[in-house]
């Protein structure tokens, strides 16, 4: 396990097997792959920028996760007094790329309004801004969490998970009044043993209950149902996507996993989980991208078809719905990509403080 970055050398938060360890990387190639992250970044918020019409709910979350997390981001280093020991380019080219997520996230919300009532009727919450403004430190996870096995079915409906975050805004078909959170929704949405988009929606609930203002209520449920902490359930989950993760990059990223490894180190790196960070993925990310276009696209090997414009590929999954854009640009897989590369901002930043003994405090 190579460790997080210190002195001389500034190293991405590494935890991968032997035989897939990330190498790691002095300052010099650091500010590289800033600057190379920013970038990807920014070309995908500038695709997004001209689909604003065209894209759907859950490319505003990825917009708005975009934005919160550089917000929180810029705060923490305005608190420390740590703008002189950055760039002013790099200080600069964040704000902007938090300026132009709010923009796109606001210019899109109306289309996606009108063009899906229903369903933004029923978790369009999500989408207010600051919603998303995660503020966790920078932490390792616990290598004693047990994993479980890893299962290939997902065990969730998609319903069912929309269902059970409707029941935290009141707009559900059985409860009007927020935060009525029912016994069976929180059984399924905390259980254990779950692997792919179903995992990964649990811990998608957890931080939706939470910052839409549903703690009391969680935590009561913690205590009823005889479990251990929110954070303790986070951190557990987090460990299992983590070692799910490690076993995708350890079978050369299968196309149809690709947007579920990048969905896995946006929900836990928000957390504040930085092994989900290291320079062998980030430059797997990068590789995926279309930067002429922005965009990240499928291969004939996700079984998508070319004149596909919202597809599924099993009914039980939990993704959201795919949504094909202009150039072959897939929506959710772009979506997912942005997220993930705004905690690659975060930490390849933090990390490259911490060398220069420099360190955000939390």
């Amino acid at each position: 396990m190579v460790a997080f970055a210190k002195a001389v050398c500034c190293l991405l938060l590494f935890g991968v097997p032997a035989s897939t360890q990330a190498k790691a990387v002095v300052s010099n190639d650091t500010d590289v792959l800033l600057d190379r992250t920013l970038s990807a970044l920014g070309a995908t918020l500038a695709f997004f920028s001209k689909e604003y019409r065209s894209v759907n709910l859950d490319a505003i979350i990825g917009t708005r996760i975009v934005e919160g997390t550089l917000n929180v981001l810029l705060r923490k280093l305005d608190r420390d007094a740590l703008f002189p020991s950055v760039p002013v380019g790099q200080i600069q080219q964040i704000k902007q790329l938090r300026d132009l997520a709010r923009k796109v996230s606001g210019d899109a919300t109306p289309y996606v309004a009108e063009a899906t009532p229903s369903y933004y009727r029923r978790i369009g919450d999500i989408l207010a801004d600051g919603f998303w403004e995660l503020d966790y430190p920078s932490r390792d996870i616990d290598a004693s969490i047990p994993i479980w096995e890893y299962k290939l079915e997902e065990t969730m409906h998609e319903q069912d998970s929309d269902d059970c975050l409707t029941e935290f805004f009141g707009t559900g078909k059985t409860s009007k009044k927020e935060c009525h959170i029912s016994d069976k929704c929180w059984r399924m949405m905390t259980a254990d043993g779950y692997s792919g988009y179903s995992l990964s929606h649990e811990i998608f609930y957890l931080e939706i209950g939470e910052r839409f203002g549903c703690l009391p209520q969680m935590l009561w449920k913690v205590l009823t149902h005889h479990q251990a902490s929110l954070e303790s359930q986070r951190e557990k989950f987090c460990a299992n996507m983590l070692s799910e993760a490690r076993l995708l990059a350890a079978n050369d990223y299968p196309p149809p996993k690709q947007d579920l490894f990048m969905e896995q180190g946006a929900l836990c790196g928000m957390l504040g989980y930085r092994q989900f960070v290291n320079s062998d993925w980030l430059e797997k990310i990068l590789g995926w991208q279309d930067l002429n276009v922005g965009c990240f696209r499928g291969t004939p090997s996700d079984g998508l078809g070319r004149d596909d414009v919202h597809f599924k590929r099993n009914p039980l999954r939990v993704k959201r719905e795919e949504k094909r854009l202009s150039d072959g640009c897939l929506c959710h897989r772009t979506t997912v990509a942005a997220a993930a590369l705004a905690q690659y901002v975060r930490f390849i930043l933090e990390a490259k403080l911490e060398a220069e003994g420099n360190p955000i405090t939390s």
